[in-house]
């Protein structure tokens, strides 16, 4: 598990057990974790009644350090700690200022620094007397790391996830956290049960129905030329630059299990759907992949799959769109087998 990932959980943990530290630095690239630690210390560290007097919330470029140093240097009033959030805290001057109370602070006073979007230099004076405190760092979490997070999210929620959903997800939509939790979110009010798979996903998660690469999977399985082509020059109109890369892993995964079926020895459709890792919905469909594509044929697919994912990262591409360069692999997908 990502170490973003897991250093999350443990502060949650740490907090839903009202373990609190005088001081917190949250910084770093993937902000979703950042503000769902400080949310999670603003619901926790004081009860309600005890906020108008002891929480303050403010921005960085609001404040400056000697008056937020002044004001963790306060004590609290009825309350044991007074809670100060301090959101966009990379537009804080003078942190140099801030090192004496770093080095002794309150332990009345609960301070949560929410640094976003970089990571804050830790070589400083003033990041060495931090860090003897509790500071969380979220690295901006990669595709891979995303198939970790996916389930914990759903897990925090009161819900659990299939495997193909969550990638699914992934492929749809890419490694926006922000997006990918939204969509999920949506998701659950629909539900009946507390399992999501993939039917849920493509019933609920808002992409283009028509022209996407599940459309584009579906079609090149039945090999229908025209289809295949169209969907293909629809996607490069519509996506935006860089994003149907993306696309490139869908299509590798999914025609590695079409060459799955042709070498299982799993006869029914629950077998197949175990040795496959798919809901049994989808397993028709792999099968016809496996009849309409031969063993030399999966051969040419994956080479150009390969070659179409290094020419939409710049090799030997020339002047082409990346639609253009879709289109031209799915073609060299579909061309027929030499007799």
């Amino acid at each position: 598990m990502a170490e973003t990932i897991s250093q999350f959980l443990t502060a949650s943990k740490s907090i839903e057990a009202g373990k609190f530290s005088p001081l917190y630095l949250l910084h770093g690239e993937e902000t979703y974790f950042l503000d769902a630690l400080a949310e999670l210390l603003e619901e926790k560290v004081l009860q309600p009644a005890e906020r108008s007097f002891n929480q303050t919330l403010v921005y960085g470029k609001e404040i400056s350090m000697t008056d937020l140093v002044s004001t963790a240097r306060r004590y609290p009033m009825m309350s044991r700690y007074q809670l100060i959030i301090v959101k966009d805290a990379q537009h804080l001057k003078d942190w140099d200022k801030l090192l004496a109370y770093a080095e002794n602070p309150l332990e009345s006073t609960v301070l949560v620094l929410v640094y976003r979007g970089a990571k804050f230099d830790m070589r400083l004076k003033v990041g060495k007397a931090l860090a003897k405190h509790s500071v969380y760092l979220a690295d901006k979490l990669r595709d891979y790391q995303l198939r970790d997070w996916i389930p914990e999210y759903c897990r925090l929620k009161g819900k659990s996830i299939d495997s193909s959903a969550a990638n699914m997800l992934i492929d749809l939509l890419g490694a926006d956290l922000a997006v990918i939790h939204n969509e999920l979110d949506k998701v659950f009010v629909h539900m009946t049960d507390d399992f999501v798979r993939a039917v849920h996903i493509e019933q609920h998660v808002d992409f283009n129905r028509e022209y996407n690469v599940f459309e584009l999977q579906s079609a090149l399985a039945s090999r229908n030329f025209n289809k295949c082509v169209q969907i293909a020059h629809q996607m490069g109109t519509r996506s935006e630059k860089g994003e149907l890369l993306r696309s490139v892993p869908a299509l590798y995964n999914y025609f590695s299990k079409v060459l799955k079926v042709q070498n299982t020895q799993a006869r029914s459709k629950q077998e197949l759907a175990s040795a496959l890792g798919v809901n049994p919905f989808f397993v028709d469909e792999y099968v016809m992949a496996a009849r309409n594509y031969s063993a030399p044929d999966l051969e040419r697919v994956f080479r150009a799959i390969k070659y179409l994912d290094l020419r939409l990262k710049g090799v030997h591409r020339g002047s082409a769109s990346d639609g253009d360069l879709l289109a031209e692999a799915v073609v060299q997908i579909l061309r027929p087998s030499q007799s």
